[in-house]
């Protein structure tokens, strides 16, 4: 998923795997408790894919009475094409996450979800660097954990629930290239992040923020 695909409809497929396993094993309400924590608004979404979770916070501040502004942002064309097909009112933003074509403290919070573990190491420095200099309030990075037990469920759940081919590869290889809680501590600190904290989440994930404002 990090190149274009030959097929969309290959691809549209695969990312209806990720929302749907999103929503089945904690890839929102992690970022949902914090933002709601936060008072949060106005909000950036790094490597947004399909922008299912955009979707989601929107949905769940309204119910609650607040508005929340989101700017989806990726790399990928064809990931942007597909996302603004499924969503309105979210603006759209076409750049790189290492370089945030955005001033400081330009938004609340800057956010990624499973998107640091298809960034190595050497690159996640300046990736984290870019979250935390745009977010007034944290930068947040919900991700994977590497464990065995999270490769041994992935791969299992990805070949008895998809056919898809993308799905099928691409999931247990994310848990392989994802970070454990401690390596990615590390990167934060050294992109600058003054008090980073890491959080262990329900089904293998886990939720970086910065304490310090």
């Amino acid at each position: 998923m990090d190149d274009p695909v030959d097929s969309l409809v290959e691809l549209e497929a695969n990312l209806r795997d990720i929302e749907r396993a999103n929503r089945r094993f904690g890839g929102i309400e992690p970022l949902a408790r914090i933002v709601e924590a936060t008072g949060a608004t106005e909000i950036l979404d790094v490597g947004c894919g399909a922008a299912d979770i955009p979707r989601s916070l929107i949905e769940s501040a309204r119910r609650q009475g607040r508005t929340l502004a989101i700017t989806c942002l990726d790399h990928s064309q064809q990931m942007l094409a597909i996302a603004q097909a499924r969503n309105g009112g979210v603006r759209f933003v076409h750049a790189e996450g290492e370089a945030l074509p955005f001033e400081d403290g330009s938004f609340d919070i800057a956010m990624c979800s499973l998107t640091l573990h298809h960034i190595e190491a050497k690159d996640a420095i300046g990736f984290l660097r870019e979250l935390r200099r745009v977010s007034r309030m944290t930068p947040i990075v919900c991700d994977l954990r590497r464990t065995r037990l999270a490769y041994a469920m992935t791969w299992t759940y990805a070949n008895l629930f998809t056919r898809n081919r993308l799905t099928r590869h691409d999931a247990p290889v994310s848990v392989l290239r994802a970070y454990t809680p401690d390596e990615a501590l590390g990167l934060a600190r050294e992109a600058g992040w003054r008090a980073p904290r890491a959080r262990v989440e329900p089904w293998f994930r886990m939720t970086l923020v910065d304490d310090a404002r």
